[in-house]
């Protein structure tokens, strides 16, 4: 059971990671002034997000071997 709850975390990760790497792509591209902390904000949940995939798949890993 757990390999199927990990699979759902890592999927929803990747979802969240996607959603805030989009909205920094769309920010950038823009070239309009945007709240700098909101994209300080993306910008540090974009790294964690993708510390926290490679974490899990890491960990999803092992437990599969």
């Amino acid at each position: 059971m757990e390999s199927k709850s990990g699979d759902q975390q890592l999927a929803m990760l990747h979802i969240l990671y996607g959603a805030c790497s989009a909205a920094l792509n769309a920010f950038r591209a823009a070239d309009n002034p945007v709240d700098e902390e909101l994209v300080r904000d993306l910008e540090m949940m974009v790294t964690r997000t993708q510390g926290e995939i490679e974490k899990l798949a890491a960990h999803l890993a092992r437990v599969a071997a």
